[in-house]
């Protein structure tokens, strides 16, 4: 059924103005405002020993009670929630569900959203329904598909098949007046071949995918949008070698065609050559562009090092419709390495590179940008460790095209460093963990006329410890917390101190819990203060059932030295059931 103008799908639903299908429906179903079904590979090899049909999950039942003094309420006096995850297995094949049915949800959105099955019997699987695959990052790459395929790996030989929609036609939502960005259906057909195995293979795929305007609803002129077209080649290998060495790259040339009705003619120059040599294999036009997309390196690997170097390259606007995004216009080279010593005790992965865009030469300025990872953690006792991490990202911006009035147009540095001790004392009457960590983060405005403006410095010091009895069933969590944010304007300020415990009664079947915590706020033209106070009880009188109750109150105070101060308070109580079954 294609909708009219007039109407708006909705899931399986189509609604008219006027018309309750969805609100009837919605009891139908006990109110179900999501409902998801998404069923992974199933391997028939063992059907023979699993049970036909099994049911697990939980359902969650909560009332919640809140009021408010000094602001305007930020939810309902009193508000409720049913919610569960069952999970239905049919032969091993697992089919989880969720749904949510709350007081204020009266609309009943995409029932059945998604289901998708993926049997698998010896090399060969079979796709049907919703399913996520890629066959190489520049073709499918991971893009949800409506349809069916096929993979197959006899040995070494690697084939796969995938078609299907990719996207589905959106309108205007008549019945509520929403404005919903206007798109045509999409429809795809993938396929890949290839040979080797994970160590050594060699793959080429081919993506094909246009827009289907008879889907739309609406006329394609006054929405003022064009269907488009869209073929990519991929390649994707990796060879192995001595043990310790490989090489590998993946590529991709993409042809676009944004207005694939369009009466223009290609024009032959230097650009575009190769776009006339497609036409006899490919429906091209005056709209019609490419793209070439690659990256590629060379890798050791060995018991405690490695190091990569890899070079990408994309060119501007280089799109797939069988990939969701792209990070375009771009070179950068990286150097990776890693190493492990210490009997594995010391650890450190890093990275560092360069890149750059303007790659075809059609910006005004050129931008550089300098990255550098490291990440450092060390065991240095069985009880004391240590972990470090640091990342640097410096970017200038020089003119190319035209001048301008300075000589970079940015030029700043990112820069982050973190380091977190941590002690763990471990013993059988009681056990401690203590935490210390310390987090610098600035970014620099390097550009002499803008006199620093964007200089921001900012410091995060906390100390965690918690305390376990085990004997007692108790845990005690204590901790400091310093921030501090320094801009051009002024200085923001953070302190705060948290206090939490843990108990269980009653052989488990009793837990008592509370966190607390006191902040002092320090903004540039004021002070302030925030209490929050919070206890939790919940009881297992049975396997599968589940009581609770929690009860949290917060009292903020804030005074401005050219302003009125702001002063309210917030108490929300909650009890629940939960079954597990």
């Amino acid at each position: 059924m294609i909708p009219s103008a007039n109407a708006v799908t909705n899931g399986s639903f189509i609604t008219q103005p006027g018309k309750t299908v969805i609100m009837e429906t919605r009891f139908l179903f006990l109110g179900l405002s999501f409902f998801a079904i998404q069923a992974t590979a199933q391997d028939l090899t063992q059907i023979g020993t699993q049970k036909p049909v099994t049911v697990s999950g939980a359902i969650d039942v909560r009332a919640i009670g809140y009021n408010s003094k000094g602001i305007a309420p930020r939810r309902s006096p009193l508000s409720w929630v049913v919610s569960g995850s069952p999970t239905i297995a049919l032969y091993g094949i697992r089919i989880p569900i969720s749904f949510t049915f709350t007081e204020q949800e009266r609309s009943f959105s995409q029932p059945f959203n998604q289901f998708g099955l993926s049997p698998t019997y010896k090399w060969i699987t079979v796709h049907g329904g919703y399913r996520n695959i890629s066959f190489s990052p520049y073709t499918l790459a991971g893009h949800t598909m409506l349809g069916g395929g096929v993979e197959l790996s006899p040995g070494k030989l690697r084939f796969g098949l995938m078609t299907g929609r990719l996207n589905r036609a959106t309108t205007v939502d008549t019945t509520t007046g929403a404005m919903r960005p206007y798109s045509f259906s999409r429809y795809g057909t993938a396929v890949k071949v290839g040979y080797g195995t994970e160590a050594s293979f060699i793959d080429l795929s081919f993506l094909q995918a246009k827009d289907r305007e008879k889907d739309f609803g609406i006329d394609r002129d006054s929405a003022r949008i064009r269907p488009s077209a869209n073929s990519v080649l991929g390649s994707s290998f990796k060879v192995s070698f001595l043990k310790k060495f490989e090489v590998f790259g993946d590529g991709g040339i993409s042809v676009y065609t944004r207005d694939s009705q369009s009466d223009l003619v290609v024009e032959i120059d230097s650009t575009r050559k190769f776009i006339k040599s497609i036409s006899d294999i490919l429906k091209v036009n005056g709209t019609t562009e490419y793209y070439v997309a690659y990256n590629g390196g060379v890798g050791y690997t060995s018991k405690h090092f490695s190091l990569k170097l890899i070079y990408k390259y994309v060119d501007p606007n280089f799109q797939s419709m069988g990939a969701y995004f792209f990070q375009d216009d771009l070179r950068n080279i990286t150097l990776n390495p890693s190493f492990n010593a210490l009997n594995g005790k010391l650890r450190f992965a890093g990275s560092f590179g360069i890149q750059k865009d303007n790659v075809k030469k059609q910006k005004a300025a050129t931008t550089s940008r300098i990255i550098g990872l490291a990440n450092l953690s060390w065991d240095i006792t069985d009880r004391l460790g240590l972990d470090a991490n640091y990342a640097n990202y410096t970017s200038n911006a020089e003119p190319t095209v035209t001048m301008v009035e300075n000589r970079y147009l940015l030029a700043q540095t990112n820069s982050n460093v973190s380091v977190t001790p941590r002690l763990i004392l471990p013993g059988k009457t009681m056990a401690q963990v203590v935490i210390l960590s310390y987090n610098l983060s600035s970014l620099k405005d390097l550009n002499k006329d803008t006199l620093q403006a964007a200089n921001i410095l900012s410091q995060v010091v906390f100390l965690n410890h918690n305390l376990t009895l085990n004997s007692l069933g108790l845990t005690i969590s204590s901790g400091l917390n310093y921030t501090s944010n320094e801009l051009a304007i002024g200085t923001i300020k953070n302190y705060s101190a948290n206090l939490g415990f843990s108990k269980s009664f009653l052989k488990n079947k009793l837990a008592l819990s509370s966190s607390n915590s006191y902040i002092v706020t320090k903004p540039m033209q004021g002070n302030g203060r925030i209490w929050n106070l919070g206890g939790n009880l919940a009881y297992m009188p049975a396997k599968g059932h589940r009581f609770a109750l929690r009860v949290n109150a917060m009292d903020n105070s804030l005074t401005y030295s050219d302003r009125e101060p702001i002063k309210y308070s917030e108490l929300t109580g909650e009890l629940g059931y939960t079954f597990n079954f």
